[in-house]
């Protein structure tokens, strides 16, 4: 335990206004910021990812962001072979880490490492692919359904990324990836961590996501995901696959009006705002905080996370 890093996690739902109080906090603490979202790792794409504002990203230093050229989505072993990577560079300028962000995958792959699975077999995954496009993402879901039921049942009929991955293991192994992930149990920790959840009242929450999602449609969230398959973007993976970003495509398609296609952008974010609580609450470890928080709240936090960090200092 001595020789793990100390870091601070920070995660909650989408819209919870947790990278304001991260930036808020890393502030406080002159630390410095590795940011968890998977979306935000691309470069080319503002206005549908809501990455950290050119203000915040002047005030401290926020990793994790911009990394890779549209294409498929960084997996969760590569963002966290980049974090601890960064934990270890943040370490040895002698600066806190704060871990802040909205992908579950992500944060667990940092924290609790990931199987020992196959790597990625490109064949089998073409082929996974060609069926998809010839039967539909809902045939391959059944497929899933009749081979992992367990598993199907964790991800979202249309998680076209996780739909491959279990049937590539499946395929791969003989076995069901969700078998795999309970015998791992993930229980090992890599880091020490102090796991801090935030969220706001639902009404407001709700409210939140409502309004970035008006200022994202008015911003031209259309024409950038015009632009995403125009460059060859797979529609029925990440990027494209993104909340905000499928609907966006769906209106580019003509299946919807610009209108339904807000309104529905806005119904399933609402809904993975639910999800991602789900995710998080599931984690006995996050002490979870109502935000804003009042200057005499906040303190109380930083008090607690100098305290921890401080441990770490300790002979």
């Amino acid at each position: 335990m001595a020789n793990k890093p100390r870091i601070i996690q920070i995660v909650g739902p989408t819209a919870s206004g947790k990278t304001a109080f991260s930036v808020r906090l890393a502030q406080a603490l002159g630390a410095e910021i590795i940011n968890v979202d998977s979306m935000q790792v691309y470069r080319d794409l503002a206005i549908g990812t809501d990455k950290p504002s050119p203000e915040q990203c002047q005030s401290v230093a926020i990793h994790g962001i911009d990394l890779i050229p549209l294409g498929p989505p960084m997996d969760a072993s590569d963002f966290a072979s980049y974090a601890h990577r960064k934990i270890e560079e943040i370490a040895s300028r002698h600066h806190p880490c704060i871990l802040s962000g909205g992908t579950g995958l992500y944060h667990r792959a940092i924290v609790h490492g990931l199987l020992d699975a196959p790597s990625r077999d490109d064949d089998i995954r073409a082929k996974l692919r060609a069926e998809r496009d010839a039967l539909g993402i809902e045939a391959m879901y059944q497929r899933l359904c009749d081979i992992d039921p367990v598993g199907a049942a964790r991800i979202y009929s249309t998680d076209w990324v996780r739909i491959e991955r279990s049937l590539e293991y499946a395929t791969m192994t003989g076995q069901p990836l969700s078998a795999a992930q309970d015998a791992h149990g993930f229980r090992t920790d890599y880091v020490d961590r102090l796991a801090i959840g935030c969220t706001r009242p639902r009404p407001l929450l709700y409210e939140k996501i409502e309004k970035r999602l008006d200022e994202m449609w008015q911003s031209g969230i259309i024409e950038e995901t015009r632009l995403m398959l125009d460059a060859g973007c797979d529609a029925n993976q990440l990027p494209v696959k993104a909340l905000g970003y499928r609907q966006a495509a769906m209106v580019l398609r003509g299946e919807c009006s610009i209108d339904e296609g807000l309104a529905l952008a806005k119904r399933e974010t609402r809904r993975f705002a639910k999800r991602q609580l789900t995710w998080f609450r599931a984690d006995k470890s996050v002490e979870w905080i109502e935000l804003p928080l009042n200057d005499e709240e906040f303190e109380a936090v930083c008090r607690k996370a100098r305290d921890f960090l401080a441990a770490n200092e300790s002979p």
